[in-house]
């Protein structure tokens, strides 16, 4: 089943007056329920009407944390691991300098 031009263009004509908030909670409820193709066009429509009012979907908004994500990974990994190297580095020093004292604990 799917829209004919004539509901598609009501359709489209009448989501034009909702608020960008109902618009993007409709893109969320049709991004995770599209069951059939009618919810597919209809999505699609609301996506239109979304990029036409300067927003961002949902799928773009996804796509940005993801890249948001990599990219702080990308940092975040070397960066940890010449801290914890300075650290340990760090902690070598004080324990042979005897300023740090390490106690053993006996095993019962």
């Amino acid at each position: 089943m799917f829209l004919s031009p004539k509901n598609a263009e009501f359709f489209y004509s009448n989501a034009e007056f909702f608020s960008t908030s109902k618009l993007h909670a409709l893109d969320q409820y049709l991004s995770n329920n599209s069951s059939n193709y009618t919810h597919q066009q209809i999505h699609q429509i609301i996506e239109s009407l979304l990029i036409q009012r300067g927003e961002k979907i949902l799928k773009q908004e996804k796509l940005y944390l993801i890249r948001k994500l990599e990219r702080s990974f990308l940092i975040s990994n070397p960066m940890g691991r010449l801290s914890a190297n300075i650290i340990g580095l760090i902690t070598k020093i004080l324990i042979s300098k005897k300023l740090i004292q390490i106690k053993k604990y006996n095993s019962p």
